[in-house]
């Protein structure tokens, strides 16, 4: 990766005290790490650990630096705290990697030393292969239209030190898993960054195919005159207005020939949405660029399954159109006659998510035999009134499904919230021209209405899940580490739910 789209980080192992010029040390604050845990990084770093300690340069506060110089193996000793034990979890470990991580960027530090027993005694499952995840991600940049900056340093190699024998070995493959993820997530969220004149339909179906040839999936892509031919005039309608027509694009995975589970993802890939007709406002109108996050995201979660080589089946399809204004654009008070024969009026063009995702939705259970259904999508302002920024809403017709998905948002701190898909709300989209309608009208269940209508072409019998991810795929604060805008929402949680459905 050039210095353009950001650092990344290497985990080595290997026996013995190699001299880097920097050693890092992740401690708990709070309660105070035990003597025998701090006299073993001691012995490799001139007592610098304990002094740092004695003169309380250790803040209990999530990620606090503290700094010293030393005359021995590492010149320049590193404490960062975990903050207090108790409520020590996964996501906070992360933060904590990520403001080590940009110290060392900051520092232009290509080589350095990380000791791993402070992690390994902090009660956190998985801690150290959660810090690295935590490093990778805060590598992220994205800077590839500007100047190159040649002083950036493009890697970091970390070097895994343990006062046990073999631990930082034993604990590489899950480090190098968890490196391999954060891969796949930047790489959606560098994706998402990309304006629209540099992604759109046909540029997104020539990038799905490059991943494609670099991981050996097979790769689909459906245009205009098919879409057309076979009955997807949703996607069609929603993509027409603009200079590149809509796709639907498919890639396969087959991790697990003999298996007769397929899960299939379905991502909203609008390249940009200027609302159509029913036109947004000016203002924030740039940002329409991330409306594309719940298809870019099924890119990421094909390359980390690929990558990983997990055991399953996996499908993935991405519906993608730009929603242009032009004297081809469908226009208020059209009528779609969907792919499943569905009839819908159109109240809203910027109701066009859920247009493109029906049809999609009709795809995959007619051609691709899910035994799971997830789709993700930036669908609704609703959501974050509804959820605010610290969860994604989650709609399912299977309980089971849901469950699983929600423990996995838990797991890995991309949360799930559920809302119910009661019939009540069907009323909502109840159509006066048509079978049903693409927006209710009013702001009255909005996250809710748009999962009621992708419900209306999902068949019971198919366990499917809608993840309206609108306030979740991009954030403006630096907290989380990598910096602010996408977030690469779903790679990680849709990855935990393939394990645990492997296991």
């Amino acid at each position: 990766m050039h210095s353009q789209s950001g650092t990344t980080f290497k985990f080595v192992g290997g026996k013995g005290v190699r001299t880097t010029e920097v050693l890092i040390v992740p401690l708990v604050a709070k309660p105070r790490s035990p003597m025998q845990l701090v006299s073993a990084v001691d012995a490799v770093c001139d007592d610098a650990v304990s002094e740092l300690l004695e003169v309380g340069a250790i803040g209990e506060e999530l990620g606090h630096r503290a700094h010293t110089t030393r005359g021995g193996a590492y010149k320049r000793i590193l404490v960062v705290s975990l903050g207090e034990r108790e409520k020590l979890d996964c996501q906070k470990v992360r933060k904590a990697a990520a403001s080590a991580a940009g110290w060392l960027i900051a520092e232009r530090i290509a080589e350095t030393a990380l000791w791993v027993d402070g992690l390994a005694a902090s009660g956190v499952e998985g801690a150290t292969a959660e810090w690295a995840g935590g490093m990778a991600r805060a590598g992220f940049r994205f800077a590839e239209h500007k100047e190159p900056d040649k002083k950036a340093v493009e890697k970091i190699r970390v070097h895994v030190r343990s006062s046990e024998s073999g631990h930082a070995d034993h604990t590489l493959p899950q480090i190098r898993d968890a490196v391999t993820i954060e891969a796949a997530v930047n790489y959606a969220r560098r994706l998402a960054h990309q304006p629209a004149n540099v992604i759109h339909p046909a540029s997104l179906a020539a990038e799905a195919r490059r991943l494609a040839q670099q991981l050996k999936l097979k790769c689909t892509v459906l245009e205009t005159a098919q879409l057309r031919r076979m009955g997807m005039n949703g996607l069609v309608a929603v993509g027409q207005g603009a200079k590149h027509g809509p796709r639907l694009i498919r890639l396969d995975y087959r991790g697990a020939r003999d298996a007769r589970t397929t899960t299939v993802l379905v991502g909203k890939a609008i390249t940009f949405d200027t609302g159509g007709y029913s036109i947004k406002p000016a203002k924030g109108m740039e940002g329409l660029k991330f409306d594309k996050c719940g298809g870019v995201t099924v890119l990421g979660v094909m390359k980390a399954a690929a990558t990983l080589k997990l055991k399953c089946n996996l499908v993935g399809i991405i519906a993608a159109a730009e929603n242009a204004i032009s004297e081809r654009a469908y226009r208020p008070g059209d009528i779609l006659k969907m792919a499943s024969g569905k009839t819908v009026e159109v109240i809203s063009t910027d109701a066009e998510g859920r247009l493109i995702l029906a049809d999609a939705l009709w795809y995959a259970q007619k051609h691709c035999q899910p035994t799971a259904l997830i789709d993700l999508a930036t669908l609704t302002g609703g959501v974050g009134i509804a959820l605010g920024q610290a969860a994604a809403g989650l709609m399912s017709n299977d309980d089971s499904l849901a469950a699983d998905l929600g423990e996995c948002g838990r797991r890995t701190h991309e949360r799930l919230w559920r809302l119910p898909l009661w019939e009540d709300y069907r009323e909502l989209i109840k159509g006066t021209d048509a079978d049903i309608k693409n927006a209710a009208g009013k702001q009255e269940a909005h996250a809710i209405v748009g999962g009621m209508f992708l419900k209306e072409f999902v068949s019971d019998d198919v366990p499917w899940a809608h993840l309206d991810i609108a306030s979740v795929a991009i954030t403006e604060s630096e907290n989380a580490g990598g910096g602010k805008g996408a977030t690469g929402f779903g790679v990680r949680l849709l990855i935990e739910y393939l394990r645990r459905r492997i296991s």
